[in-house]
């Protein structure tokens, strides 16, 4: 009986330091994710972030050679992850998206821009290049290519050309609606760097 009694002291004891190394761990786990931020004006962003106490970010990109075919939707940040310029292709580019769902109808009309704020570019690349982005070369540059296709099914009509590349050595991911050939589409990832005065 005293054995019992002692294992199960034992045991408490164990548990007790358990519960102890456990609530220290809980407290060191890293916080959760702060919800993206959405401006619809560049000038609202900027302003946004020369006030912001943490004076993270001192420029972004948006997509080179833009017409008037694509209209500024927003610009959204999700802290020390991305940001994201997004654009609607006008009405008078659009295709028909009558037979698409609502998702692969936005893809086929939405023009994506998204910079990513990692440290290491490479490194985060290399996420998607083991995810079936395959390189492709266009100028003088090299892009990796992955085709979405409607209902994810690539039997189905291609719906975006999803890109990922470096510039400066940081990563950048692009969503380019399928209305026109890959060929005339990439000329949008030739993005442009703006700064943040």
């Amino acid at each position: 009986m005293k054995r019992i009694i002692f294992f199960i002291l034992v045991l408490g004891l164990i548990f007790s330091c358990c519960a102890c190394n456990n609530h220290d761990n809980i407290s060191k786990k890293p916080q959760m994710l702060q919800a993206p931020e959405e401006f619809t004006s560049f000038e609202a962003f900027e302003l946004h972030e020369k006030e912001s106490e943490k004076k993270t970010l001192s420029y972004y990109y948006i997509p080179g050679n833009l017409t008037r075919d694509y209209e500024f939707v927003k610009i959204t940040k999700r802290e020390n992850v991305y940001v994201t310029t997004e654009y609607k292709v006008s009405s008078n580019k659009a295709v028909s998206t009558e037979k698409l769902s609502t998702y692969d109808s936005e893809r086929l009309s939405t023009l994506l821009c998204q910079y990513y704020l990692y440290e290491d570019g490479t490194k985060a690349l290399s996420s998607f290049t083991g995810n079936g982005f395959e390189a492709v070369e266009y100028g003088d540059k090299i892009y990796y290519r992955w085709d979405e296709h409607m209902e994810n099914n690539p039997d189905k009509q291609i719906i975006g050309y999803e890109v990922v590349f470096l510039k400066d050595e940081k990563l950048i991911y692009m969503h380019l609606p399928a209305i026109d050939s890959f060929e005339n589409m990439i000329k949008f990832a030739d993005v442009v760097k703006v700064n943040i005065d």
